[in-house]
């Protein structure tokens, strides 16, 4: 029982997270022709900056973060972008990220996994505790319309200095990113 329990709460905080992110993007006051303009300005760059040349100093665990961090509080977090089958979603820059200090047996030697990001390998549980949505926002709040896949990739060891966002319940921990290092020598 206690496990249905579990697993409802992720199904809620998935969808939640889900809903969160394309509605963030979505402004009502604004027409179709509109919106085609502007997504195609937002996505030909990021914010000058967000890509470090160096990594941030001070990084916390996401579960640690978790449990402390309130929205608003400047954090820093050293993540594998993983967790789900496409961490990174298209034509926003945001992505879903794992700590990096949990082990990922998809990656083995002996493991010949071919989705290894998804960390389908790591229990449920374990991957809840230690999620977080790493994204850009805009002045507005809202995540901006660009590509992450072309500064990094699953699997890609990232620190990411930035601002909790709004926390609709302590499972959820989006970072609204002012800066991202792509350690070398990851995907």
């Amino acid at each position: 029982m206690k496990r249905q329990i579990l697993h409802t709460r992720l199904i809620t905080a998935a969808a939640f997270a889900a809903c969160t992110l394309l509605l963030t993007g979505c402004d009502s006051g604004q027409d179709a022709a509109s919106d085609a303009t502007d997504g195609a300005t937002a996505s030909a760059a990021l914010p000058d900056g967000i890509i470090l040349d160096a990594a941030p100093e001070g990084a916390k665990s996401v579960s640690e973060l978790k449990a402390s961090a309130e929205e608003g509080d400047e954090v820093v977090v050293r993540v594998i972008v993983g967790g789900r089958m496409d961490p990174i979603v298209e034509g926003r820059a945001s992505a879903i990220a794992i700590d990096a200090a949990v082990d990922n047996a998809c990656t083995g030697d002996d493991d010949h996994c071919k989705t290894p990001w998804d960390y389908c390998c790591t229990p449920k549980e374990e991957l809840n505790a230690n999620m977080a949505t790493v994204q850009i926002v805009d002045e507005k709040g809202r995540v901006v319309a660009a590509d992450l896949s072309e500064h990094f990739q699953p699997l890609s060891t990232l620190v990411v200095k930035g601002v909790v966002g709004p926390r609709p319940d302590a499972n959820v921990l989006p970072i609204n990113a002012s800066g991202i290092y792509v350690e070398p020598n990851t995907p």
